[in-house]
């Protein structure tokens, strides 16, 4: 198609990015909400380098029933049949395709573990595609130093505290195994990231104390939608056990969580910072806030630089998964580790 002409000297240069070869094999993973056109040029990327390339189509957030509910995402639902699983462990490179992600998959664990690399494409618009990423090997490899850079910082550090003028103020201990670097492209086996995302974070424990989400602070997922009014959450113990506030945010998130009847949907998951200076704050508002269906918010919305992104609920590395998952990303956090501030007032400190 027409489009997927235009588009594969994109995906050429991020595979190259990824350091994808003439004597590799190259796995596109789908569902039936995958942009064609992105299959499309990646085909036609791969075929271009003389890399191997094939497709395989998995059901979306691995339901196949009848009448299932599939309005549940971006929480750990997505499942991968044992056949597409060892298709791309056979694989050297996987792109991820599907529109929730590998992110939550118990079964991401086993293809990384055969060494094969894994990027999460999913399915924004190429402009926003274009800039997020780096072009040149120079700025590439000037990215991955810096976001490798803060990742080593946060990994050498016991405590992270979290503060704001709203109010935040979180203490966290650092948990240095848990601690990852997204610099969005894959040059390492068995290495997973995001096209684009830029940023660090961890999977901390004995998280205590108060994060107050401020107004205009963006909800990535499940709402994709910026807050109106502020909403507290008081955490002991890595838990969420209060959520507060008189505006119609509060009351919609604690209504949301309740309704799973999960204890684990409370729970704290993973707290990092942005460090990608092409994301803007405010391009969920221009554009559409819809997760990865046509706009930028799965991407952006995480990683503009200086933000602080909390999740809630799954977490693999304590084999934790649960069909409820919050990502939220607040601006003008001060970020310390160990008593040093990483990011002061929503600025990165180098």
């Amino acid at each position: 198609m027409e489009e997927a002409g235009l588009l594969a000297p994109l995906f050429r240069r991020q595979m190259e990015h990824c350091e994808v070869t003439a004597d590799e094999t190259v796995a596109l993973v789908t569902d039936v909400q995958s942009k064609r056109e992105f299959v499309g040029a990646s085909f036609a990327a791969a075929t271009d380098l003389g890399a191997e390339v094939f497709e395989v189509k998995v059901p979306e957030y691995g339901r196949n029933s009848v009448g299932a509910d599939v309005s549940a995402g971006q929480g750990g639902t997505l499942r991968l049949p044992g056949g597409p699983v060892e298709a791309c462990k056979a694989a050297d490179m996987v792109f991820d395709f599907t529109l929730e992600g590998f992110i939550h998959v118990p079964e991401r664990d086993a293809i990384r573990d055969a060494d094969t690399r894994i990027l999460r494409v999913g399915a924004r618009q190429p402009f926003v595609l274009r800039r997020l990423m780096p072009w040149d090997d120079a700025e590439a490899q000037a990215v991955k130093e810096r976001v490798q850079a803060a990742a080593d910082r946060l990994a050498s550090a016991d405590e992270m505290r979290i503060t704001s003028e709203y109010g935040t103020d979180v203490t966290m201990e650092v948990e240095p195994e848990t601690a990852f670097d997204s610099y969005g492209f894959v040059d390492e086996p068995g290495k997973w990231d995001v096209w684009g995302q830029n940023m660090v974070s961890n999977y901390p424990t004995n998280v205590n104390g108060t994060i107050v989400i401020a107004p205009s602070d963006y909800n990535v997922v499940p709402f994709h939608d910026y807050y109106d009014a502020a909403v507290e959450c008081v955490v002991e113990d890595g838990f969420i056990t209060e959520i507060n506030g008189d505006g119609g945010d509060a009351e919609l998130m604690r209504g949301h969580m309740e309704s799973y009847n999960d204890r684990d949907v409370f729970a704290t998951s993973h707290f990092g910072w942005g460090l990608n200076p092409n994301g803007q704050f405010y391009n969920m508002a221009i554009h559409d806030r819809k997760p990865d269906e046509t706009g930028v918010s799965a991407s952006e919305g995480r990683v503009w630089e200086g933000n602080m992104l909390w999740s809630t609920g799954p977490n693999t590395h304590q084999d934790r998964y649960t069909n409820c998952h919050y990502d939220i990303a607040q601006k003008g956090c001060t970020i310390t580790l160990d008593g040093e501030p990483v990011v002061t007032d929503g600025q990165v400190v180098e």
